[in-house]
């Protein structure tokens, strides 16, 4: 086995910012192998000794090029923490005016891409590997409910439930989803305006550090097959 993966790694999706950056800088910081999923190559992050890989969440052969890749180019033999991070949120409407067009595009990047995601990384994930998904309290029953969110609510909605289907069929993993607060990110600013907020309830400052204990923390017995929030609170679904 190379030395490559005697270190622990981490592939992120959507690592260019936000979430994704957040959680790859703090895991690199730890002394994981990091592999940056991007969209864009062009505009990947610097990071000194992360992997980088085109993965746009909207295609059905980018995941598995990226893994093809990572085995036979980088040598990389087991993912130890998968995190399904990108995604969309820019449709706001009642359902009686939601465009369908970008509805369809809501599930192909929200709940297919991390399926398609979660096909191609499958045979790297070994016993005790982890495979999360970054979802939000919209796909939880019981919270406070928003207006017009109707797309994006229910796209992540499909998601949450697939993380739990996978954790039943998939008894060596650990798969769960959470929400990771709204966020002062480039989407999470983006929905505040758009409800005529003027700042996001919570700060990436704030609760990054929180995501990343739930993470670490998480097990099969404990956490996979739910819902959580950042804090570790589980959410009903």
């Amino acid at each position: 086995m190379s030395d490559i993966n005697q270190q622990p790694t981490i592939l992120v999706t959507g690592a260019n910012r936000g979430v994704g950056l957040g959680l790859a800088k703090t895991y690199h910081s730890r002394g994981y192998k990091v592999i940056l999923a991007v969209r864009d190559l062009t505009k990947a992050p610097k990071l000194e000794g992360a992997i980088v890989v085109k993965i746009d969440s909207a295609s059905t052969t980018d995941a598995k090029a990226a893994v093809e890749e990572l085995k036979t180019k980088y040598g990389i033999e087991k993912l130890d923490i998968v995190i399904a991070n990108a995604g969309i949120s820019a449709h706001y409407a009642l359902m009686k005016e939601l465009d369908i067009a970008q509805f369809q595009e809501h599930y192909l990047i929200n709940a297919q891409g991390p399926v398609v995601l979660f096909q191609a990384v499958y045979p790297l994930l070994k016993e005790g590997s982890k495979f999360i998904i970054v979802s939000t309290t919209g796909a939880s029953n019981g919270v406070v409910h928003y207006p017009n969110v109707g797309t994006y609510g229910a796209s992540k909605s499909a998601v949450t439930y697939l993380s739990r289907q996978i954790h039943f069929e998939e008894p060596h993993i650990t798969s769960f989803a959470f929400n990771p607060g709204w966020l002062d990110t480039e989407m999470g600013k983006y929905g505040a305006a758009s409800f005529g907020m003027n700042e996001t309830p919570e700060k990436l400052e704030v609760t990054l550090p929180q995501m990343v204990k739930l993470i670490d923390n998480s097990s099969r017995e404990e956490t996979s097959g739910y819902l959580w929030n950042y804090d570790g609170t589980k959410l009903p679904f």
